[in-house]
């Protein structure tokens, strides 16, 4: 694990680590080929809902082999736990609370309520842009949810701004989505026009939508070895699975029919997922583009409870703070860069990291004055040594039952508690990734500069939040 030093939370230079972050303005050129970038994510996969990271009933197979030809980490963050914000910060590179999404999208009367927008303001800074300006072709395609489309009203109440952006503004040529304003589909069939359906009522969707992603994906990976050889490509595959609504076929159940339910239903559908993630690597490799692609796999937060999923040893669920809501499954592969059959247990990466990791390999620049909230990442994916000199910090004022609404982790401690300092909770994630030994009262001194460290960066944020 990561050496942790003798005063880990030196007011000044935290507060340095804080406000100026490395910034990213013009990208050295890598030493090799700038690689294609293939970002798959899952939608509620917990952090024990795969056999390879320890699930006794998951069937993964390709993401199994994935982590067998790539290296597989267990200190990967995302940025919420909840998805909205994780995929702002995939966007931007920044945590979601410096744009207002400190939680998902939803009626808009909710989000006025939660003073949040309704939608990714689209002159944030853009990690695909970026990567557009410096040659990319790009794409989006799956589940977005950061605003526009999927039908304007749900259960008779507004959930969709009409003048929510084009999700191609935000630098992508080749677009489909769910959760926003762009071509989509309907009963999982490609279709022109953003949903005039909520997604969720979409019993077909529902259904197939892996499926229909796959599809969409390995047609994008078809044109461009026809039409594009001269581009490298970036490209987001956002699986709707496993989010609920479920409606698996009676084929899908009866691989895990020995499974009490909600586990059956969840399963099949991870591994529905999983055979789709095969028939997209399996065309990557196809078409010649396996050398050269770095495919990263991951989920935008854990399980949610009572859903049949599973965050192994980890605490709590989707919608909390606590390990089981934000620490999730990364999988990384690239030939000849990534080492091969490897787990890594010592890198604390996070979501943000994302950006600058991939402007760097991509050679790609961001506007002047931008400042990037991760690290670029580069030596912990290719196998090198690696320790994160900068907390992580996480904020959600809508925590369910009380929960705490800030976080922060540095190190191998994190320190979790309410912006007024109630409630302090500090754990030594070494021994406790499980969280249940609060020494808070053993090491006062320790947590009390943690908790100044977190509310110096709370006080960062753009403007209050009502919590």
């Amino acid at each position: 694990m990561i050496a942790i030093p003798s005063n880990p939370f030196s007011g000044t230079t935290t507060l340095l680590l804080i406000l100026t972050a490395c910034s990213i303005t013009r990208a050295e050129g890598p030493t090799a080929p700038r690689p294609n970038i293939l970002f798959l994510y899952a939608d509620d996969l917990g952090y024990g809902d795969l056999a390879c990271y320890g699930s006794p009933f998951a069937k993964t197979a390709n993401l199994d082999r994935l982590a067998d030809e790539g290296t597989r980490f267990t200190q990967f963050y995302v940025s919420h736990c909840v998805c909205s914000p994780t995929r702002c910060s995939a966007i931007t590179g920044h945590y979601p609370s410096r744009h207002g999404i400190h939680a998902h999208l939803s009626y808009l009367n909710s989000n006025r309520r939660r003073h949040m927008p309704n939608f990714l303001d689209p002159s944030a800074p853009s990690l695909p842009r970026a990567l557009q300006s410096s040659g990319y072709r790009t794409a989006m395609i799956g589940k977005w949810h950061l605003g526009g489309g999927s039908g304007r009203k749900f259960r008779g109440q507004a959930v969709n701004d009409p003048n929510a952006p084009p999700v191609a503004d935000y630098g992508f040529d080749h677009v489909r989505t769910t959760f926003g304003n762009s071509p989509t589909w309907r009963n999982a069939e490609p279709h022109l026009e953003p949903h005039d359906i909520y997604p969720y009522e979409d019993r077909g969707w529902q259904r197939w939508s892996s499926r229909a992603v796959a599809d969409e994906t390995i047609q994008f990976l078809e044109d461009h070895a026809r039409n594009h050889q001269r581009e490298p490509f970036y490209v987001n595959v956002w699986f709707k699975d496993v989010h609920t609504p479920f409606n698996p076929t009676a084929e899908m159940l009866q691989t895990f029919e020995a499974l009490p339910e909600p586990s059956r239903t969840h399963y099949a559908m991870v591994h529905f997922m999983d055979t789709q993630i095969g028939r997209v690597l399996s065309t990557l490799d196809q078409l010649g583009f396996r050398e050269q692609t770095l495919v990263i796999f991951s989920s935008d937060n854990g399980a949610a409870k009572g859903r049949g999923g599973s965050n192994g040893p980890l605490r709590k669920w989707k919608w909390y703070l606590y390990e089981g809501g934000i620490r999730v499954p990364l999988i990384v592969r690239w030939p000849g860069r990534v080492v091969p059959g490897r787990t890594d247990e010592d890198s604390v990466l996070n979501i943000v990291d994302f950006l600058p990791t991939f402007c760097r390999l991509a050679a790609a620049s961001m506007p002047e004055g931008y400042n990037p909230d991760g690290l670029d990442i580069t030596e912990a994916l290719e196998g090198r040594s690696f320790q994160r000199e900068q907390p992580l910090f996480w904020h959600h004022p809508t925590s369910p039952e009380g929960g705490p609404t800030l976080a922060v982790r540095d190190g191998d401690w994190k320190l979790l508690m309410k912006p007024d300092g109630n409630r302090p909770e500090l754990y030594d994630l070494t021994v406790d990734p499980a969280e249940q030994q609060n020494l808070v009262r053993r090491d006062p001194d320790l947590a009390e500069r943690m908790k100044k460290s977190l509310l110096t960066w709370y006080q960062t944020l753009p403007h209050p939040y009502g919590d």
